[in-house]
């Protein structure tokens, strides 16, 4: 394993000369923002960062060739936001005694003070990851410290309490906008301080629900993933809430809330893209595809197909 030491102070340091190549940097409207990419003996991808008022956004995209292991020094007071998208990475707190594993689509928050710790990337994970740092004049700023019992509540010695928070459609939609968005100057600033304070809200939003919610949320993430490494399997929604745990009517509602979509449209869609990948690949009957997409009738599957493609599967396959 390659480790390398860098300082992650609020200020913005960001010393990876070994296994980054400084771009570009631009300041305007009082917003710094820089793009670096990996070096090719590192692996591929790139870092960019927005820098602003206390408050720091970092937009990681890379894949390492080798277990990269990044050590560093919080100096100053800042609460730590990380939104996972792809990947995973182990974080270690030695002072605390803390090492937790961050997964894919999670995200944890942590109010830190003077802390020593390291991150662990693995090689060949794309890792798709949004930090967001907030400083002590940035949370004074919009007084969320009034409402909300931040410092106490996400202190680092509580970590593993604010760890591994699955990802709920609202914030998804949010992080895509945010690496979605083209601004400059002056409008990408406010653009993003406006997505920052939304996420956060959503945080500890959920934060307040209680481990009730959060609960609840891991049931709904067990029926998609039920629905996903089932799809030759028609599951009514009444056997699903049973799998899982959660009433027809909470689990209905908070997968909408939660993916965007019914649980009838997910599952029809995952048949749909898994149908299309079979055609493609494989040389299977239609029968046969049918079947491995939960459909026992090839006509209904047909029909199914050709209403959300636009053709037939016979057609699609000759297409691709």
């Amino acid at each position: 394993m390659y480790t390398i030491d860098i300082d992650i102070s609020i200020d913005n340091k960001y010393v990876l000369d070994e296994i980054l190549i400084l771009k570009s940097i631009n300041n305007h409207c009082g917003l710094a923002t820089k793009e670096y990419i990996v070096k090719e003996s590192f692996g591929s991808g790139f870092v960019k960062s927005w820098n602003f008022d206390g408050l720091m956004i970092r937009h990681r995209e890379v894949l390492f060739s080798s277990d990269i292991k990044v050590r560093g020094e919080q100096k100053t007071n800042a609460l730590i936001f990380s939104i996972l998208l792809n990947g995973e990475k182990v974080i270690s707190l030695p002072q605390s005694n803390i090492e937790l594993i961050q997964e894919e689509l999670e995200s944890c928050i942590s109010f830190i003070n003077l802390a020593n710790g390291c991150v662990v990337y693995p090689k060949g994970k794309l890792i798709r990851e949004i930090v967001i740092k907030m400083s002590d004049a940035f949370i004074q700023k919009h007084q969320l410290d009034k409402d909300f019992p931040i410092y106490e509540d996400y202190d680092v010695r509580n970590l593993k309490n604010n760890f591994s928070n699955q990802l709920d459609y609202k914030t998804q939609q949010i992080v895509n906008e945010l690496l979605e968005d083209n601004r400059n100057g002056l409008l990408k600033r406010l653009f993003l301080e406006s997505k920052v304070l939304e996420l956060l809200m959503l945080r500890l939003d959920s934060k307040s629900s209680g481990l009730k919610n959060s609960t609840i949320l891991k049931k709904v993430h067990l029926a998609k993933d039920f629905i996903v490494n089932n799809l030759d399997v028609q599951i009514s929604i009444q056997e699903l809430s049973k799998k899982v745990f959660l009433n027809e009517f909470q689990l209905k509602k908070e997968f909408k809330s939660n993916f965007g979509t019914t649980i009838f449209d997910f599952a029809l869609q995952q048949r749909i893209v898994e149908a299309k990948k079979l055609l493609s690949k494989t040389s299977k009957p239609i029968y046969e595809i049918a079947e491995l997409v939960g459909y026992k009738n090839p006509t209904h599957f047909s029909a199914a197909f050709k209403k959300i493609v636009k053709q037939t599967p016979k057609q699609y396959r000759n297409t691709v």
